[in-house]
């Protein structure tokens, strides 16, 4: 077995978390562009 660089473990913990982070500023994107799109034309 030949040694594992520290950037090879730390990148799975980093990607997931980047993922994590945006997944959550989707969802909250989505929710201030659906508010704004209700406002904009309310009868829609």
């Amino acid at each position: 077995m030949r040694p594992v660089p520290i950037k090879e473990i730390d990148k799975p913990k980093h990607k997931e978390w980047f993922n994590r982070r945006c997944e959550l500023a989707r969802m909250e994107r989505e929710k201030a562009w659906n508010r704004w799109r209700r406002n904009r034309r309310p009868n829609h």
